[in-house]
């Protein structure tokens, strides 16, 4: 899928957390980035401490497993961020990344991503009463040289966007001279009108929802409000474009299918594309290197030929096979009972065998119990006894990273006396052994299966079967040796 621009939701939430989740369910599909305005900030869980038996409180926002979210880690209730920028996971290719290091400031977020050679910037800005983000971005405008659009609820009324205000506002020169200083120019909506309402009749509606893009934009003065998704905020929600250079998002990937035939002749032609490997032709470095290209080239086009296209969703699931699909598809075309019986017992079945095979190979092949541990939670800390540092405990982050710090430094500087090496006697230099097969099959043997292959798509679990053939093998030491004969 080829992108040409991104395209974000801005709302102000007014912290309410039910609305911030169903904009994360119904927007998953449409927007590429979501810009959220005070954000709810809630107790998500107790996390183990070695400090509190009841669990230190983690605190946190809205959250959707199609979405990375962007916010800053506040530890406690006090203070909590008022803007948070969420990401479409299948822009995960563009690497998105939030950059404390320009800003580090609850009112505003800056993130980063890549868009061929070029490093782009987007800021969520909420400015208060008292305009502290307009403030923290004057101070900061230097590191901010790459921006490509600036959005957000920034709380200043003035006569240049509301027409039904017929005042300027102090604040509006600070505002431009940031925008100017980063070459972006107010964008104009396509459907004017208000983007905050009030229920009281002391106030008037306003406009105080801006978006700042650059002026070469195709997109730009192309943002719209959408009223029929306003929901309960009083903020109507902006719909934004903003253009990028052509960029092919990946959400199909070529993959084979474990335990397939796709699978099994794929490794029988590994096999083949060994054994046809000529080693009596290598004589030198340049020889063993035009080799090893051509190994490759013909492990390529292998893959390709077996290889099937495959989406990614979050629905994808390891277990499922072709049972499972063919009971699926059964219902779906006549919609009987018994189908649905047929499918659920295929799941189930499915299931079973895939975790009693996971199960098995983990206890008698490769001994790896902690496959089958979750490593995304955060771990339990063991009960022991609180880390000392010159006499005083460590229960922060920084006071550990400062006792460590200081224990592997403790060194540095000190005049060092090389002369006592002088005494030890020389040794003299002995060549690389070489490779045998035992100790390749031994090395190999303790890989685990599970592991992420490389450019080449050959996983250990390719490799395991192909070794097991003496041929194969013999060429692979082959190889091994004559990058310690030719020092390649």
């Amino acid at each position: 899928m080829n992108k040409h621009n991104l395209v974000v939701f801005s709302q102000n939430v007014r912290k309410n957390k039910t609305l911030t989740d169903t904009i994360l369910e119904t927007q998953k599909t449409t927007a590429d980035i979501i810009f959220v305005q005070e954000p709810p900030h809630f107790l998500v869980k107790r996390i183990p401490s070695h400090t509190n038996p009841d669990g230190d409180p983690l605190y946190g926002t809205s959250n959707h497993p199609d979405w990375t979210l962007f916010i800053l880690n506040v530890p406690g209730l006090k203070n909590p961020p008022r803007v948070a920028i969420y990401i479409n996971k299948c822009l995960a290719k563009l690497r998105f990344s939030l950059r404390l290091d320009l800003i580090n400031h609850r009112n505003i977020n800056v993130v980063a991503f890549h868009n061929h050679q070029d490093t782009n910037l987007i800021i969520n800005v909420y400015s208060d009463s008292n305009q502290t983000a307009l403030q923290v971005l004057r101070d900061n405008i230097r590191n901010l040289e790459r921006t490509i659009a600036m959005a957000g609820d920034f709380n200043i009324r003035d006569s240049d966007w509301d027409p039904s205000y017929y005042y300027h506002s102090n604040q509006t020169e600070d505002l431009l001279f940031i925008t100017d200083s980063l070459n972006l120019k107010l964008s104009q909506l396509t459907n004017p009108g208000p983007t905050r309402f009030v229920n009281n009749h002391r106030e008037s509606n306003s406009v105080l929802d801006l978006v700042f893009l650059a002026p070469d934009d195709p997109w730009f003065g192309q943002h719209t409000l959408a009223p029929e998704l306003q929901k309960p905020s009083d903020h109507i929600p902006l719909i934004i474009c903003m253009g990028i250079r052509k960029e092919n998002i990946v959400s199909v990937v070529q993959s084979i299918k474990k335990d397939s035939e796709e699978e099994h002749d794929f490794i029988a032609e590994l096999k083949a594309n060994f054994k046809l490997l000529n080693m009596q032709s290598i004589t030198d470095g340049q020889a063993l290197q035009s080799s090893v290209n051509q190994l490759s080239l013909a492990h390529e086009r292998t893959w390709a030929k077996h290889s099937k296209p495959k989406h990614i969703t979050r629905y994808s699931k390891e277990w499922w096979n072709q049972e499972c699909t063919d009971s699926l598809n059964a219902y779906r075309a006549g919609r009987d009972l018994m189908d649905w019986k047929t499918f659920k017992s295929n799941i189930r079945i499915a299931k079973r065998k895939f975790f009693d095979d996971k199960i098995y190979e983990i206890a008698s092949s490769n001994k790896r119990p902690w496959d089958l541990m979750n490593w995304v939670k955060k771990k339990a800390l063991p009960a022991i006894e609180t880390i000392t540092h010159e006499g005083r405990p460590c229960n922060s982050l920084p006071s550990l990273w400062n006792a460590l710090h200081c224990s592997y430094n403790s060194a540095a500087n000190r005049p060092v006396n090389t002369a006592i090496f002088n005494d030890l006697p020389r040794n003299d230099s002995i060549d690389w052994p070489p490779f045998s097969k035992q100790e390749f099959r031994d090395a190999i043997a303790k890989c685990s299966s599970l592991s992420t292959p490389g450019p080449d798509h050959i996983s250990w679990r390719h490799l395991k079967p192909v070794v097991t053939d003496n041929e194969c093998l013999e060429r692979i030491i082959d190889i091994a040796n004559a990058c310690i004969t030719y020092k390649t």
